[in-house]
């Protein structure tokens, strides 16, 4: 055969390397990031997992102890006891401020005259930072000079000292994180409610179905997604809650408010025991683990 009538085939070397290139550009792109975020994520978990299994004092050099920090957790009743003061926070919080925020987005999802400006005014508290929020709240409970405890002694003619007691600290500290984080289930409950199909609605209220009976059995079911979402998102922030407690109580009086991320504060830069710590720290994030993965198991196919 003519070699003039055989076809050219293209040099292969430049495709394959374009295709090559093609390949290796999005790992490169996304390297950077990637490497920052294992930076600073992974490897201080991997330093805490290690430092937990030391006893490690500061002064002193660390000495490699295995699990006998988790063993002592398993006794300690300090942190038990802030476990459980950390779990009616969240759970008292949580339902709290899932009730007002369904409220306010049911009575705030029609148009009406200054909307904007009605809801931009309900998001104030979550704009501001939690520390802040501590030291407003703190001067609101103050027994002295604060608008609370004069309230208290107007109508009752005694004064009181709220975040001094024992029974009234952690309430106190509850209506604090109501106010502040109550906007958040309020945007992504009315986010929610705006969302959905607004047919079902039509046709019920032309059967003849009351608002009641629209709410629980259209717009509560309709919304399950959105409701559990808020829920566990909510009561992972509010289950490792710090800057309220110890900008307001630092876990006072005595340990009535002491919650569970507050005394591994204390355990590693007050005490400095850093082993002893770190294996509450990692604890309570196997904690967190469980109850989100528990969470998205029993309501897989809902949200």
């Amino acid at each position: 055969m003519d070699s003039s009538l055989e076809l050219k085939r293209p040099p292969e070397a430049p495709l394959l390397r374009r295709h090559r290139w093609a390949r290796l550009l999005p790992v490169a792109l996304v390297a950077p990031t990637a490497l920052f975020a294992l930076a600073i994520t992974v490897l201080p978990l991997g330093y805490s997992v290690v430092t937990s299994l030391q006893e490690f004092r500061l002064g002193q050099p660390p000495a490699f102890v295995g699990l006998q920090n988790y063993q002592n957790l398993l006794h300690d009743v300090n942190f038990k006891n802030s476990l459980g003061t950390t779990l009616v926070f969240t759970i008292t919080a949580t339902a709290a401020e899932f009730v007002l925020g369904l409220m306010l987005a049911m009575l705030l999802k029609d148009e009406f005259p200054f909307q904007g400006i009605i809801r931009s005014s309900l998001i104030v508290p979550m704009a501001i930072a939690p520390v802040v929020v501590g030291i407003i709240w703190r001067l609101l409970y103050n027994a002295d000079v604060g608008l609370f405890s004069f309230a208290v002694q107007t109508v009752t003619g005694k004064s009181i000292s709220v975040l001094s007691s024992a029974t009234l600290a952690l309430p106190a500290l509850i209506v604090v994180d109501i106010w502040e984080w109550t906007p958040f289930m309020f945007l992504l409950l009315l986010a929610g409610i705006q969302s959905l199909p607004q047919e079902p609605f039509e046709a019920a209220r032309m059967d003849g179905a009351g608002p009641w009976n629209i709410f629980v059995h259209l717009t509560l079911p309709m919304l399950r997604p959105v409701i559990v979402v808020a829920l566990m998102i909510r009561a992972l922030d509010a289950f490792t809650v710090f800057d309220q407690v110890f900008v307001l109580t630092q876990g006072g009086p005595g340990t009535a408010t002491e919650v569970a991320t507050l005394m591994i504060y204390k355990t590693a830069f007050r005490f400095s025991q850093f082993g002893y710590g770190a294996s509450m720290a990692i604890t309570l994030l196997i904690l967190v683990m469980v109850f989100s993965a528990a969470v998205t198991r029993a309501f897989r196919g809902t949200v």
